[in-house]
């Protein structure tokens, strides 16, 4: 991605990053995004921490650790594999 990827586009990275990661510091999840600015992820978290998709956690030295929250992880769980793989809908097998 480039410095123009829609924050649409960013909060799904993150989502997608955490559902397969877990929990991270804010610091390591910008550096994962690497197609992505800081101003982007920070907009991003923003946005999903207000929305309840996410919870900051403050740790020592300036630090907060991100992780998804319950709603987070059910309500991208089915939408991230799909979009993240290039199937269309209807061609994944369970």
């Amino acid at each position: 991605m480039d410095d123009m990827t829609t924050l649409a586009a960013t909060e799904g990275l993150i989502t997608r990053e955490l559902t397969r990661h877990g929990a991270c510091t804010l610091e390591r999840l910008a550096q994962q995004l690497q197609g992505c600015t800081w101003n982007q992820v920070f907009m991003a978290v923003d946005i999903l921490s207000r929305r309840g998709v996410i919870v900051l956690r403050p740790l020592p030295r300036f630090q907060y650790m991100v992780s998804l929250t319950s709603l987070g992880a059910q309500a991208f769980h089915h939408v991230i594999p799909a979009a993240t793989t290039g199937e269309a809908p209807g061609d994944r097998r369970n």
